[in-house]
């Protein structure tokens, strides 16, 4: 299907990342603002009773997630779902400044999409700081109504997160990082160097451009989504998928040899995409074990 912009004015939107799930925190923010709004007053849609959808799209490349209120809101408000979507799209672009010192700020490019959609995409620049804050804020705290007793096929997630602790002492052993702390088992970011983790050209655009690499990316971005606002997906699942995306990585994404030596900065950034996922297997098995993953097998 061919997909028609409709304001060539992009807007930039901010999300305040009270948790770590993109897509939870823009659904949550939406609902606040459109709540209040006279387009909410005047019309018979009651946005406590029913969520607002936001859904991410299919895409391999770039991080977009899609609303489509306008599309449910057009036939109460006798409206086409365009000219809905256009008041939203001015409403959230007027009333999208936040001042909130206590977390961390997403901002996010919005843009107005025939027949009436809401898409929200994730720039370079905003996809590297929420890695950085991945990487610094999974809190290892155990949900204790999910701890589960033994549990079969887990080998792959246990094998993958073992893995990626290995590519890590590695990494440090030829001197691409160094960790904070000289603590056996202490793999934890941020790293001591380079700090911050050069995940961006000079350019602002990502450093990290092979295929293999944003399927990671992507996979861990819906790891993330998907643990917060899906309790039906199984989390061994999603460990799983995870663990299958990281061993395509390295299969495909060379870190040590010539590439250290000739392109230092890709060679930690790919190190920084195993950190992240090393650190999301580990919190993904103790918040539903109660205990953590072998380093080492």
């Amino acid at each position: 299907m061919k997909i028609c912009l409709l304001n060539t004015d992009n807007a930039n939107f901010k999300i305040i990342l009270k948790d770590l799930s993109i897509q939870q925190q823009l659904q949550k923010q939406l609902s606040r603002l459109l709540i209040s709004s006279r387009l909410f007053k005047e019309s018979s849609f009651n946005l406590h009773q029913k969520t607002l959808a936001v859904s991410r799209l299919s895409h391999l490349t770039r991080i977009t997630y899609r609303c489509a209120i306008a599309l449910q809101l057009s036939s109460q408000l006798s409206l086409s779902p365009i000219e809905v979507a256009q008041q939203v799209f001015s409403l959230l672009k007027n009333q999208s400044n936040l001042d909130d010192k206590e977390f961390s700020q997403l901002t996010l490019t919005m843009k107005l999409i025939h027949p009436g959609w809401l898409d929200f995409e994730v720039s370079d620049h905003t996809l590297v700081l929420w890695l950085q804050l991945l990487g610094q804020n999974i809190f290892f705290q155990p949900n204790l109504s999910k701890i589960l007793g033994k549990t079969n096929n887990l080998f792959l997630i246990e094998y993958t997160h073992a893995r990626c602790c290995s590519l890590l002492r590695l990494g440090e052993t030829e001197g691409l990082i160094t960790f904070q702390s000289k603590a056996l088992g202490d793999l934890t970011l941020p790293w001591k160097a380079p700090d911050p983790i050069p995940w961006l050209r000079d350019t602002d655009q990502l450093r990290l451009t092979h295929r293999a690499a944003l399927a990671l990316i992507n996979q861990i971005v819906i790891t993330v989504d998907r643990s917060s606002n899906n309790p039906s997906v199984t989390w061994n699942k999603l460990g799983t998928q995870l663990s299958k995306s990281v061993l395509y990585f390295e299969r495909n994404c060379r870190i040590f040899g010539d590439l250290a030596q000739n392109n230092l900065q890709l060679s930690q950034a790919r190190l920084g995409l195993i950190a992240i996922s090393q650190h999301l297997l580990k919190w993904l098995w103790y918040s539903h074990l109660g205990n953590f993953p072998r380093s080492q097998l």
